[in-house]
Order: structure tokens, then C-alpha cells, then sequence
């Protein structure tokens, strides 16, 4: 059955490559891999910091990964967690945060390198880059992969309760048009994220997810702000564990989060709406300030190892850029992606958009102040 899993979901996942669930609460953790060989894991242990800061999305990490990385290793790993790409630029660009790894999606990379914000990375120093497979690297943002390597990546769409909708839905209205939201009244919510509410907006009003035109942004502040009122609230951090506890019936979300609450409660789906949604892949990259920075890139290469990589996605859900742990993933891993609807066919990804960042994109954020606000 995991052969079968296998060649039926990479076929379809793979037709096209890709990042926050990664921005939701943690729930119980999945079964771990055991770690083999000790001593080429570690780099050399002499050049070795005693500790390493790691800035994160939330449940974004298997603890078990972090207590095998200090058995092995001798540094002791401390994770802090953010909410957002903006909240973790603020952070680093605030100076001396003390960061040595951080984890921000493809636009936030090409923001962080714009404004000198990442570390070069010493390619020696990260040998299990050669796991990664092709499509996953030499992206947009960093297309040298200079100062990233891909970590995790995903899609965003809709989560829905099976049981509410026996008819799955279709299309982004069901969180726009408040004749359909509104039926729904108390059950729904939409990211607390900028680029991702106002482009799935944007998407739905039949524009393109990165649309700068002030005229189809006051389009879309008027869809959400006439939605606000039958809407739970904006949610990056729980929507998981709201979908499991059925607090929540509708969620704009991220795959791999809808996934974690699929694995506890099977009337959780996922789709990507008609008109279409985005695709991202976020990454390990290094602050240019990063005090440990040898001792973080034996920590990045490290969670490229096949085993450690297929651990980590069988603990998030999202999909792995790491081409040699793909073979050693879970068979729940994709039957919870297969049957809960995060399996995409290749048409699909046709619908799906980079989020990209130029001169002209702080419109969203002004956008979303406003839409905030009122």
C-alpha cells in the first residue's frame, strides 16, 4: 500500500513544484525515524557552538528531530516561534536578534535579500543539497540558492467540515459572498496573513494574486471588510485545532495544517477554489548577524539527511523538497494527503501562484492596515 501511496501521490504532487502550518498550534506528535550513522551527521564537532537559536514557524518542527540534533551533535537547540514572514523580518532587521536560522517563504527570502538581511551559505559546509530534488531549487527569489535551501513547501486553498458542506464547495465564494458565508456565521475563518487574504480576494474578484492596482485592491478591502461580520476572526496560529475541535467548519488555510487536523478528525477536507490559489515553499536561510553561523549550517544540512527529512514531513504534513526522504514517508502520511483532498492534480497547479514581492506590492500591506482596521 505504500508503494501504491507513493506512485500516486508524488506523480500527482511532484507534476509541479512549490510554507506557515508552519503557523498553527502543535498537536500530538507523529512517529519519528530512528537516527543512523553519528559522526558525518555533525560536521566537525570542534567547530561547534554549545547552542543554536532557531526562529520558526509554530508545529513547524518534531521536538524528537531537535532532542536527536543535541544527542548526536552536543548543541543544545532553542526554537522561538512566529506568526508571519513580517513578523520575523521586523525581528531580524530590528539587529542583534540572536537568530542562527530562520525559516521564511520564497517572497520573504527575496525581501530579506533585497535588504541585505542573509548570509551567504558556504555550500561545503551543506553536502546533503544533493538530496534535494531538482525542481525544488534555483527558484524566483534565490535562484542560485546563495542564501536558502528549501525546507518545506505547500499550497493554500480551503479546509471545510464534510459534514457542513455534503455538497464540497467549489469556489472561494463560500468565504466572500456572504450570502454563502453567512449561513455559516461564526464558523469560518481567513489567514491573518496580508499577501494571502488579499490575494485570494484579489483571485476571486478575477485578478491575479499579486495584482497591485489600487482600483482592484478597493474591490477587495470591500469584499472582506462586507465578509468581516460573519467571520470567527483571522487565524494563521490554530486553525488546525479549531478544524479537529469543530470550533471551525470553513478555513482559508495552508495544506499541511488542514492535513494535521485531518489526521485527528476525518471530516476535515481540503480544495483549491476554481478561480485558483497560491503556492510557496519556505527555507532555511541564515541572518547576516547569525552569532553560530558554522554550527547553523551543519543544522541545516543535518535536516536534509533522507531520515531526517522524511521525519520531518511525516510531523508537518507538507510536502518534502528532499528527494531521498520521499521513499522513507509514511503510509498515513499519504493517505491523510490522498483522501483529505491536499493530493493535487497536475491541472490544478495551473491555477496556483508564486506570491512576489516588487516596489510596487507595499500596496498590500496598506491595504490590509485598512481592512484591519475597520
Amino acid at each position: 500500500m505504500k508503494t501504491k501511496f507513493w506512485m500516486i501521490g508524488w506523480v500527482l504532487v511532484w507534476g509541479l513544484v512549490a510554507c506557515n502550518g508552519r503557523g498553527v498550534a502543535p498537536l500530538e506528535p507523529q512517529a519519528t525515524g530512528v537516527p543512523t550513522a553519528v559522526s558525518e551527521r555533525c560536521g566537525d564537532k570542534s567547530q561547534l557552538a554549545t547552542e543554536l537559536r532557531f526562529f520558526n514557524w509554530g508545529s513547524y518542527m518534531d521536538p524528537d528531530i531537535l532532542a536527536q540534533f543535541e544527542a548526536e551533535c552536543g548543541v543544545k537547540v532553542h526554537q522561538d516561534i512566529y506568526s508571519s514572514n513580517e513578523e520575523m523580518i521586523a525581528k531580524i532587521q530590528s539587529g542583534n536578534a540572536g537568530y542562527d536560522v530562520v525559516v521564511p517563504t520564497d517572497h520573504a527570502i527575496q525581501t530579506m535579500i533585497g535588504r541585505g538581511l542573509l548570509r551567504e551559505l558556504t555550500m561545503g559546509n551543506i553536502p546533503n543539497f544533493a538530496n534535494l530534488k531538482a525542481s525544488q531549487i534555483g527558484l524566483y527569489y534565490d535562484p542560485e540558492n546563495k542564501y536558502s535551501v528549501p525546507y518545506q513547501w505547500g499550497v493554500t486553498g480551503i479546509a471545510y467540515n464534510t459534514a457542513a458542506f455534503p455538497t464540497p464547495p467549489t469556489s472561494w465564494s463560500v468565504l466572500f459572498d456572504p450570502t454563502e458565508l453567512c449561513e455559516h456565521t461564526g464558523f469560518a475563518s481567513l489567514l491573518d496573513d496580508e499577501r494571502e487574504v488579499l490575494g485570494a480576494a484579489l483571485t476571486y474578484l478575477g485578478y491575479e494574486y499579486n495584482d497591485t492596482d489600487s482600483a482592484h485592491h478597493a474591490e477587495a478591502m470591500a469584499l472582506i471588510t462586507a465578509s468581516k461580520p460573519c467571520l470567527a476572526g483571522f487565524d494563521s496560529d490554530v486553525f488546525n485545532l479549531t478544524l479537529v475541535s469543530e470550533e471551525i467548519l470553513l478555513a482559508h488555510a495552508w495544506s499541511g495544517g488542514v492535513a494535521q487536523a485531518r489526521s485527528e478528525n476525518d471530516k476535515v477536507a481540503f480544495f483549491i477554489p476554481e478561480e485558483g490559489g497560491a503556492i510557496w515553499q519556505d527555507n532555511l536561510a541564515i541572518p547576516v548577524d547569525a552569532p553560530s553561523p558554522y554550527t547553523a549550517e551543519i543544522f541545516i544540512n543535518y535536516l536534509l539527511l533522507p531520515d531526517i527529512g522524511a521525519q520531518l514531513s511525516n510531523y508537518t504534513y507538507y510536502f518534502t523538497p528532499n528527494e531521498a526522504a520521499e521513499p522513507l514517508l509514511a503510509t498515513d502520511y499519504f493517505a491523510i494527503l490522498e483522501s483529505g483532498g491536499m493530493l493535487i492534480a497536475p491541472e490544478t497547479y495551473e491555477r496556483l501562484e508564486w506570491i512576489k514581492r516588487n516596489d510596487e506590492t507595499v500596496i498590500f500591506s496598506d491595504t490590509w492596515t485598512t481592512v484591519k482596521a475597520r
